[in-house]
């Protein structure tokens, strides 16, 4: 399919690399210098605007790469041209957003998907495929960590500016695990919430510890751009077996999954390791999903729906907790 893409930094840049054999008809970045270089390396148009992409490139997709506040108003003008969209995690900075892409995507019958490309990651994967095929029998809770150290500045740059990115790091990083939860597990709402700026000498979180549940089962996690060595770890329960999954490739160290599956008679389990070393071809995925539900009507993996979810826990965690952020509204 044809894609176009609104955002050529590097998540923008690393999504235009990670695309198979799709072919890239236009870029456009308020940077023009950033968007010219980008167009080169990818031999196509480098386009003066948003609209005139829209109207000229002929683009089936529009990847929506940019800054949070910049998300949702460029993917709402695609949908308003008719044009599939992949954007970015978290998809928007407030619910309401999000809602009115809902809202607009279904009476201009596009398809949106957003970028939750840890469901692609092989471990994240397989842990799928044997909850699906009842490894873990009745499902009962999750646990995960997952973050990173930042960087020298990092106050500074545009994740920790309110009106750029909306939130922090439970916004950030927080999102996905908020996926990976309604996707495991289903919307479960939350209970209680511990979210704090630390460390870093910014408006916004660093930390957050969030407990969600129903009246059968829990998810609990803490995120934070505090953690000095880049972690990724999720355990997910079930009454017959555990999964236990640790790293994301590069800094996060190498992906793993263990199996634990519990006997009749309990005691030590039977313990099966698979280890992932192959290239991270999530973002790539990423965008399949989106071209088989678009092509085949295949199920999309990390949807409006589920983004919507996301920022419902991450509104009511902030307002627990006395923030106000733009995605407190």
């Amino acid at each position: 399919m044809k894609l176009a893409f609104f955002g050529c930094g590097y998540i923008g840049e690393k999504r235009s690399k990670d695309r198979g054999n799709h072919d890239v008809v236009g870029v456009y970045d308020p940077d023009q210098g950033r968007a010219q270089k980008l167009a080169n390396d990818l031999n196509t148009k480098s386009y003066a605007c948003e609209d005139s992409l829209l109207k000229e490139s002929n683009a089936d997709i529009i990847v929506v790469a940019t800054t949070n506040r910049e998300l949702a108003p460029l993917t709402l003008k695609a949908i308003m041209a008719k044009k599939h969209v992949l954007v970015e995690k978290p998809g928007s900075i407030s619910v309401n957003e999000v809602n009115q892409l809902r809202q607009a995507a279904a009476q201009n019958k596009v398809a949106v998907k957003v970028g939750f490309n840890h469901r692609f990651h092989p471990a994240l994967l397989k842990a799928r495929q044997l909850i699906d095929d009842g490894q873990l029998g009745e499902m009962m809770y999750l646990r995960a960590r997952y973050g990173h150290g930042a960087r020298v500045g990092y106050e500074k740059e545009w994740r920790s500016i309110p009106e750029l990115s909306g939130g922090g790091e439970l916004l950030d990083q927080g999102v996905h695990i908020l996926d990976l939860i309604y996707w495991y597990l289903g919307p479960l709402p939350l209970q209680s919430s511990f979210v704090t700026t630390s460390f870093w000498d910014m408006k916004v979180d660093d930390n957050a510890v969030l407990t969600l549940s129903d009246k059968k089962r829990w998810a609990t996690f803490h995120v934070s751009c505090s953690e000095w060595k880049n972690t990724f770890s999720i355990e997910l329960y079930g009454r017959t077996g555990k999964i236990l999954i640790n790293g994301l490739g590069r800094s996060y160290g190498k992906e793993t999954l263990t199996y634990y599956k519990m006997l009749p008679e309990m005691g030590p389990p039977i313990i099966e390791t698979f280890d992932f070393n192959e290239k991270d071809e999530s973002w790539l995925l990423d965008l399949e999903n989106l071209v088989d539900h678009v092509k085949n009507q295949k199920p999309l993996w990390g949807d409006l729906e589920s983004a919507s979810y996301a920022l419902e826990q991450v509104r009511a965690a902030y307002r627990q907790n006395g923030y106000k952020l733009p995605c407190s509204v």
